[in-house]
């Protein structure tokens, strides 16, 4: 197998890249009895694994924002006084640096890279990289998408 270079996104220094791991291995990651705080997983009685996300569960609708641009900008249904909607735009300046802090905090660790596709249909579908430092995020990656 090819190993995984992910410097075109800019992410660099990684001490392992864990890619596309099956659930086997996803699960011994996650019970790792060294992993504390939110990476942790814990076995519930009926064999699930169970984690602690802290107080911000959940996807909050209010809270999403696209980039606004010559490709979105007639595209997206976008939030106005007139129609309000959680469809927040985002300047191509501001998409950047968050995307800089997160590329930042990605450097120099152990990643998970799942790679899946969004639909089912192979003439339409989208192929997707998801690249995390958690190994219940994969799992939970790999539950959601098609692999």
């Amino acid at each position: 197998m090819m190993a995984i270079d992910l410097k075109h996104y800019g992410i660099s220094g990684t001490t392992e890249i864990v890619h596309n791991p099956s659930y086997e291995a996803l699960f011994k990651a996650e019970m790792d009895p060294t992993l504390t705080g939110y990476e942790k997983g814990q076995l519930t009685e009926l064999g699930a694994v169970n984690v602690m996300t802290g107080v911000y569960t959940g996807r909050s609708p209010k809270d999403k924002y696209i980039v606004m641009d010559a490709n979105s900008k007639d595209t997206v249904w976008w939030t106005s006084d007139g129609y309000k909607n959680d469809n927040h735009p985002m300047t191509e300046s501001t998409w950047a640096t968050v995307k800089e802090l997160a590329v930042k905090e990605l450097c120099n660790k152990k990643l998970y890279v799942v790679d899946a596709f969004c639909g089912a249909n192979p003439d339409t579908r989208m192929a997707v990289r998801f690249i995390m430092e958690v190994a219940w995020q994969a799992h939970f990656v790999t539950n959601m998408f098609i692999r």
